[in-house]
Parts: C-alpha cells; sequence; structure tokens
C-alpha cells in the first residue's frame, strides 16, 4: 500500500549517543523497526540553531536566520481569526539570506503539498516556521504543541510537521530530562500513528558551540522503512543523510516532484543494522567526525606537519653548510643528506597513510584522537620504508617517485570503490562541514593533484632519460597518465570534482611541454585553457544526461546554467575563494608561491644552489615541479577553498621536491655525482618556461 501520510518530528539537538533504553525508551524501540541514519545539520554556520534547522527543512536548500552571539528565539508564528497562519519574521530572514547565495525557496515543502491539492498540519513554532514562505505566510493549519495530537488530528493532512523543541543546550543540566519529555511525546504520536504513515524523527539542529551528527530515522506502519540504514544520492554513503535530504524525503512519498530549488535528494533504505547496533555504528559516526575535528583545530595537526620538517631540514642543512667550512670529511654530510631525504619521504607519506586509518576500527579505541594519529604514524613509517625498499631507492627520484605513486594509488583506489577512506580523515571529508560527502573535497584533491603529477613524470622521465630519441613514446604515456588522472578526477562516479580538471589539464600539459623542450606561449596557454574548459563540459553533460535523481553536483550545475540559476553558484564560490584569506598567515602563501616560481625558474637569483646540480641529475624536475605550481595556483582560481589549495598542495610537493634535492646531494658528498646505471643520459634542455 502506498503511503497516505508523512510526519515528521524535529528533536533539536538530539544524538544516537542520546537514544538508550532507559532515557528515551519509545526512540530506542522505534531503532528495532526503522530505517536509521546520522544526520548532518550543517546550514550556513559552523553551528545549526533551530529556526536555521526549521528553515532548511522548509525549504530544502541551506538557511539560517541572523544571530548575535548564540542563537535567538524561535520566530512566533501568527495565527488570524480565519484561522490563517503566518511567521512576521520571514521577510527579514528571507533578507538576511540574500547574502549567501544559497537561494532558499522558504516553506517549499508545504507549498508543494497544497499544490498537489494536499493539506499541511504545523504543530509548533518550529513546524510553522518551515511552512512559511518568503513574505511570512504559510498554506498549513497550526496547532501551538503536541498535547493534542490523536489519531485524528494525524489523519487530517497529508504531511504533518511536528515541533518537540525548545532545544536543549548541551552543557543544560536538565538535558536528560528534557529529551525524556520529547521521548514522552514522541511515544504518544507514534501510538497514534494511522496506517501506512511514514514516520520521521530528526535532531534538526546542535544544541551548543559545537557541531555534532544528529539522529535521523523512518519508521511506521506499513511502509518500506523497517530496517536498515538511510542514505541518499547527495551523501552517497550509507548511514548517513543531511539536512536538506529532508524536504524531498517528505515529497518523496506522495509522488509529488521536489521543487528545483531544493538541493538535496529523498533518502532511500539500504542495508544495514537496525536497533542497538545502529545507534552504535550511527553513534561512531560522530565519534569518528569529533575525533578528525579534534586533532585538525586542537592539535593543530596542519602545523606540526608544516614545523617539524621544516625544522628538522633547517637543523639538518645548518649542520652540514658548518661542516663543509671546518673542511669535514664529505661521509658525514652524506649521511645527514640521506636522513634528510627520509624525513622529507615520510612528511609527504602522512597524507596517504592518513587515509589508510579508515581500514582499522579506530573509533572504538578508548582515545580516537590518539588512534588516528598513532595508524597514521605506523603508515607513515610502513610507505616511507617501502620507499627506500626496492631497486628504485638508487635514484634520486625513486624514493620520492614512490611515495607520490602511493599516494595516487590510495585515493584513486578509494573514490573509485567509493570514497569509504574519505570520510573523517585528516585530509578527507568531514560531515560537521558538510561540502560534499563523495569523491575529491579539496583537501584531498590538492594532495592528489601533486601526487599524480610527480608520478606520472617518473615514468616518462625515465623513458625520455633512457631514450631521448623517442619522444613520442614518452608523450603518449603522459597522456595515458594524464587522461586516467583526469577520468579518475572528474568522472561523476569516482571524484567528481569540476574544478580539479580545470586545474589537472594545464598542469598534464605543461609538464609535457616542458619535458618535449616545446616553447610555451600565449597562443598554447589560450588551447590549454579550451581544453580543460572541454574536459569539464564534456563530464558535465554526460552526468547531466543521467536521471535527475541520479545526477552529482556536476550535472546539476549544467541545469543550473540552463536555467540561468549558475550565477548565484558561482557568486557563492567566488566569495568563499575570497573568504578564504581569513588568517593573517594565509597572506604569506602568495609570497611563498611567487618565491618558489623564481626559485625554480632562475635558482641563482635566490640562490637556490641545491636546484641546478638536481635538475642535471634528474632532467624532469624542473617540469614537473613547474607543473604542480601551475597545478596548484590555477587550482586555487577555481575552488572555493582559495588559498587551501596551495597551502595544502605544498605539504606534498615541496617535501618530494626537497627528498630529491637531498638524495642528489647525498651522492655528491659521497663523490659518486650520479655514475653508475643511473647516470642520465643527454635529454634535450627545456626551454618552455625560459
Amino acid at each position: 500500500m502506498p503511503t497516505e501520510h508523512v510526519v515528521f518530528v524535529g528533536v533539536p539537538g538530539l544524538m544516537w549517543s542520546d537514544v538508550t533504553a532507559a532515557g528515551t525508551p519509545n526512540l530506542a524501540g522505534l531503532t528495532g523497526h526503522a530505517s536509521s541514519g546520522a544526520l548532518s545539520v550543517r546550514t550556513v554556520d559552523k553551528t545549526t540553531c533551530p529556526t536555521d534547522g526549521w528553515l532548511t527543512v522548509g525549504a530544502g536548500a541551506r538557511a539560517g536566520a541572523e544571530r548575535s552571539g548564540g542563537c535567538g528565539p524561535m520566530p512566533a508564528p501568527v495565527v488570524a481569526g480565519d484561522g490563517a497562519l503566518t511567521v512576521p519574521d520571514l521577510p527579514g530572514i528571507a533578507h538576511h539570506n540574500d547574502k549567501y547565495s544559497y537561494d532558499p525557496e522558504f516553506g517549499a515543502v508545504a507549498s508543494a503539498v497544497a499544490r498537489a491539492g494536499r493539506c499541511v498540519t504545523a504543530v509548533g513554532p518550529g513546524a510553522a516556521v518551515a511552512t512559511a514562505d518568503k513574505e511570512g505566510r504559510s498554506p498549513a493549519g497550526y496547532l501551538p504543541d503536541a498535547a493534542g495530537l490523536d489519531q485524528a488530528a494525524l489523519a487530517r493532512c497529508a504531511l504533518t510537521l511536528v515541533d518537540l523543541g525548545p532545544t536543549v543546550d548541551a552543557t543544560a543540566p536538565d538535558r536528560a530530562d528534557r529529551f525524556r519529555a520529547a521521548d514522552a511525546a514522541l511515544g504518544r504520536i507514534a501510538a497514534a500513528l494511522p496506517p501506512h504513515t511514514r514516520l520521521v524523527v530528526a535532531g534538526i539542529a546542535d544544541d551548543g558551540a559545537t557541531p555534532h551528527l544528529r539522529v535521523s530515522l523512518a519508521a511506521g506502519p506499513g511502509t518500506d522503512c523497517d530496517s536498515g540504514l538511510l542514505t541518499s544520492t547527495s551523501t552517497r554513503y550509507d548511514g548517513m543523510v543531511q539536512l536538506t535530504d529532508v524536504a524531498p524525503s517528505l515529497l518523496d512519498p506522495f509522488g509529488i516532484e521536489p521543487p528545483d530549488a531544493m538541493v538535496g535528494a529523498a533518502v532511500t533504505r539500504t542495508g544495514g543494522p537496525s536497533g542497538a547496533d545502529a545507534v552504535h555504528d550511527l553513534d561512531l559516526l560522530d565519534v569518528g567526525a569529533q575525533a578528525a575535528r579534534t586533532v585538525r583545530e586542537s592539535y593543530q595537526f596542519f602545523t606540526w606537519l608544516t614545523l617539524v620538517p621544516l625544522v628538522v631540514f633547517a637543523g639538518g642543512i645548518g649542520w652540514t653548510v658548518r661542516q663543509r667550512r671546518r673542511g669535514a670529511p664529505p661521509a658525514a654530510r652524506r649521511k645527514v643528506y640521506r636522513g634528510l631525504q627520509g624525513v622529507a619521504v615520510a612528511a609527504a607519506s602522512v597524507p596517504a597513510a592518513s587515509f589508510l586509518v579508515g581500514l582499522f576500527p579506530w573509533t572504538e579505541a578508548s582515545s580516537p584522537e590518539w588512534a588516528t594519529i598513532g595508524i597514521t604514524l605506523g603508515g607513515t613509517a610502513v610507505l616511507a620504508g617501502l620507499a627506500f625498499a626496492g631497486p628504485w631507492r638508487r635514484h634520486p627520484y625513486g624514493p620520492a617517485g614512490f611515495a607520490a605513486a602511493a599516494t595516487f594509488v590510495v585515493l584513486a583506489g578509494d573514490v573509485i570503490t567509493g570514497s569509504h577512506l574519505q570520510m573523517n580523515t585528516l585530509f578527507g571529508l568531514s560531515p560537521l562541514i558538510a561540502g560534499r560527502f563523495y569523491g575529491f573535497g579539496n583537501v584531498a584533491w590538492s594532495i592528489y593533484g601533486m601526487a599524480v603529477l610527480l608520478a606520472a613524470a617518473w615514468p616518462v622521465g625515465r623513458s625520455l632519460e633512457k631514450e631521448p630519441e623517442r619522444r613520442r613514446k614518452a608523450v603518449v604515456l603522459l597522456v595515458v597518465c594524464g587522461l586516467a588522472a583526469i577520468v579518475v578526477n572528474g568522472w561523476p562516479a569516482f571524484g567528481s570534482d569540476f574544478g580539479g580538471v580545470l586545474a589537472l589539464v594545464p598542469g598534464f600539459a605543461v609538464l609535457g611541454l616542458l619535458l618535449t623542450g616545446v616553447r610555451i606561449s600565449w597562443g598554447k596557454a589560450g588551447l590549454v585553457a579550451l581544453g580543460a574548459v572541454a574536459a569539464v563540459a564534456v563530464i558535465s553533460v554526460l552526468d547531466w544526461m543521467r536521471p535527475k535523481a541520479s545526477r552529482s553536483h556536476l550535472g546539476k550545475f549544467v541545469q543550473q546554467v540552463i536555467d540561468g540559476d549558475a550565477g548565484a553558484v558561482l557568486r557563492r564560490k567566488i566569495m568563499d575563494n575570497l573568504g578564504s584569506f581569513h588568517q593573517p598567515v594565509s597572506f604569506l602563501i602568495p609570497v611563498l608561491l611567487v618565491l618558489l616560481l623564481v626559485a625554480l625558474l632562475e635558482p641563482p637569483r635566490l640562490r637556490a644552489t641545491a636546484l641546478p646540480p638536481a635538475y642535471a641529475r634528474v632532467p624532469w624536475l624542473r617540469p614537473v615541479l613547474i607543473a604542480c605550481w601551475v597545478t596548484a595556483v590555477v587550482g586555487y582560481a577555481v575552488n572555493d577553498s582559495g588559498i587551501q589549495i596551495p597551502s595544502v598542495a605544498l605539504l606534498l610537493a615541496v617535501p618530494l621536491g626537497a627528498a630529491v634535492l637531498a638524495a642528489v646531494a647525498a651522492e655528491e658528498a659521497s663523490g659518486s655525482g650520479g655514475g653508475g646505471a643511473d647516470a642520465p643520459r643527454t635529454q634535450a634542455e627545456p626551454q618552455g618556461a625560459e
């Protein structure tokens, strides 16, 4: 039998850790015959207030109310003598949302149900807010609270929205008592459900200064939501949905097409545990999200990853300079250079190792924060050890090339097989930020972009080194590597990354031109730019040709272009890009990028004396480092994360470049000068950047 009614119950602040047989017996009982998921409630700010949550539930797009400090009171609804419901504060709220460019259609769910000839009941002020349009008008009937909700009231309309607020502060001493009262009200509602009614319960907002994943479950007599986990095409992650998925999910049981303004997708059921097992597993998703956030922010993970190798390198180089001035034998310097090479390769292996944390049950540890740090360090040691274990170690580029290739394999393999290692990892995706839930986030892409260029340059450069007269073979190899990298990056089922393709195409083009000694001109640069746009356009149009519900953000953007709505998306991304300079240190990155380019192109100008011998020993080093620079800078220009792109890219490209310099310096100190089986053969000097 089709679903005849949908009852949505919003409980701000409700987390899976709150669901216990003793504290919330009705909710705990529901999980045994329901489909459950962890709900990302991110809207327009770091934390979501109850008003933000209800606005987003009603619109199906991110929305929020103006706040000063903490969350303000829920806007008060007004019921006229004729029963007409209005929310007078909505026009001001709508004006406030103009600055975000999310373009929510306020009250879209209620309006769509009303247009379909069905009615809506709003119970409580939050539900009234969800049903009101930008003028504050609501088509819903209104009840001030859930006290009078019996079966007749729940059967009156197709859709009933129930606000069981107010929110419960995370530190409030009566938190458990308030949730116990909300659970009792939920129990009464569940007992009064008419036949063929879907009951949806969601913790629609945060309850303090710390964002968390919240509860989402669907159940009800005569419906198909009786077990397993919830998912949606917007997350592609079993057991996880987002707040913008609620609106289309409320319309889906009635066969009502979601308005174009709704950006989420209807939730579906997938396999998985139910009952206490589901509660445990879903709670661990939030545990992982909190642990990753803590390591990034409180433990200053990226700061340490930058400073430790930098300090070690500065100390090591300073020591070797002093030893050289004192006339010390070169053997000691060689050991230090080899040690610096190892440190650099290890530092560059950290990103790949951090993704491998997802292979272990680290969230079950007594301290998930130290578990993820420990596994990351252990994985780093293994990858760095392997980098120096094979025959490739004898070439100065070998260990660095291995580290880059290993990083590419880890990241590419993950997105090809479903992005299972991306979630809640240090360089991966965070459901608390909720920028995306699958494919490459901008941080992961920054690592991927550098890794794939540095890895591809290895076999192509060696091919030219051994057979400089067979350029066509090397070009074909580079094209194959480039196409594979772009498909993994941009294909909707894999990386699904729009801006990444725009940045990778120029990177591979520059690498190819410099390796083959072709001069780069403005005309060639223009052709490369057109090629990048064409690659993105082809992938996006192919995605757009799929059914609407199956499209990624690439296909959705094509539809926005067709509808004339792409301008708002581009404005938001541009503003986000410009807003990426939110810390004073951010302004140092462009300066560093300029200095790096000068050093790469003209080492003597910055006394970068280690570069010329490295260029001579590893002829493809200069081309690939310039290609990495181009990709990082273009990535900055075309991604909404802005300066974060080159900042993260430097964490891989700089250590791997330094590893090669240290290896060449070690060869010179030992007096080998790069001789032997691995000595370079003649190769045409690249002229493209002169």
